[in-house]
């Protein structure tokens, strides 16, 4: 399954952190900044095996 996360980088990696508690994590992305927006939200692409 894959998972597109936006959120504020801390919030982002938090998040990671605790799908690995719950699921098996398979790749995560390096953080990359919202394209046409100013406000701080980064994506995160997860990849996770249930």
């Amino acid at each position: 399954m894959k998972i597109r996360i936006m959120a504020t980088a801390d919030e982002a990696a938090e998040l990671v952190e605790r799908l690995r508690q719950v699921v098996t994590v398979v790749e995560a992305s390096e953080p990359y900044p919202n394209r046409r927006s100013d406000n701080g939200l980064v994506r995160i692409y997860v990849e996770v095996r249930l």
